[in-house]
């Protein structure tokens, strides 16, 4: 696939116009993010607000998947090295703070489930469109971790500060109708209609004036913008100390020998 800013051949990025088409491509794994990947968001959210053709975005999966969150092989490093972990965690500030600060609109389309990072992806983009055949969840406190960093500072914005903390102590997957009634999507479109209805979503903007159009978007990112100012020390510094927990150990061990007992023998 096209990899138009120098990126890992997971994060594909297309030029059709002034559209960038950003495609996480690793379907045999359900899009979940590599450490390599996970290094790469800032570059490419530098890279679209570089970019002088750009102009709308769309963000979506390869497969079947949008994305199951974080690859299992990171999760692991996480686990074992506390060095890694805090690299982790700055490179999460760089990322969210990147990807809210980005001038042109994002579209999120959502082909398949949305876990994790997955659900941070998506919503923290400006416009989520999402296939019936999709879902959202934020598992994090299922395995014994503080809530997810853009979560955080997205969710309570997009729905009720009460709807957020029940989505978010439970982990409940979240159905496209749910997220679209929660304020956390603004609609559900058939699978076969999703990209050519976000298509028609980003020519629309297309033909806005540039300059208004970014703009517009920066002042309606300042809610985003500040509450990331104020949130993300804290929830960082809280995910921390919860990655050296010996509950999150406990846990995260017990999935991760689940997870390889299931795994294809080779």
């Amino acid at each position: 696939m096209t990899n138009l800013y120098d990126l890992p051949p997971e994060i594909s990025v297309a030029a059709e116009g002034g559209l960038r088409i950003i495609t996480l491509n690793r379907p045999n794994d359900m899009n979940a993010s590599t450490s390599e990947m996970l290094f790469s968001f800032p570059k490419l959210f530098r890279a679209l607000a570089e970019d002088p053709e750009a102009r709308v975005a769309i963000l979506t999966g390869a497969g079947r998947a949008f994305s199951a969150g974080g690859d299992m092989t990171h999760f692991v490093k996480t686990l074992e090295d506390e060095d890694f972990a805090a690299a982790v965690q700055e490179n999460a500030r760089r990322t969210i703070h990147g990807f809210i600060d980005v001038p042109i609109p994002i579209i999120a389309a959502v082909n398949g489930p949305a876990v994790g990072w997955g659900a941070t992806l998506a919503t923290l983009c400006d416009i989520v469109l999402m296939s019936e055949k999709s879902f959202m969840a934020e598992p994090h406190i299922n395995i014994g971790l503080v809530v997810g960093d853009g979560i955080s500072v997205s969710w309570p914005h997009y729905t009720s500060l009460l709807r957020a903390k029940e989505l978010i102590f439970t982990g409940d997957r979240i159905t496209p109708q749910q997220a679209v009634e929660y304020g956390l999507a603004n609609r559900v479109v058939a699978p076969e209609a999703l990209m050519d209805e976000a298509r028609a979503l980003a020519a629309k903007m297309i033909t806005q004036p540039a300059g208004a159009l970014r703009e517009t978007k920066k002042l309606m990112n300042l809610y985003l913008h500040r509450t990331a100012s104020e949130m993300l020390d804290t929830t960082l510094a809280r995910q921390m100390a919860m990655t050296r927990s010996s509950e999150h150990h406990r846990i995260a061990s017990e999935f991760i020998e689940k997870q390889k007992r299931n795994q294809p023998k080779g």
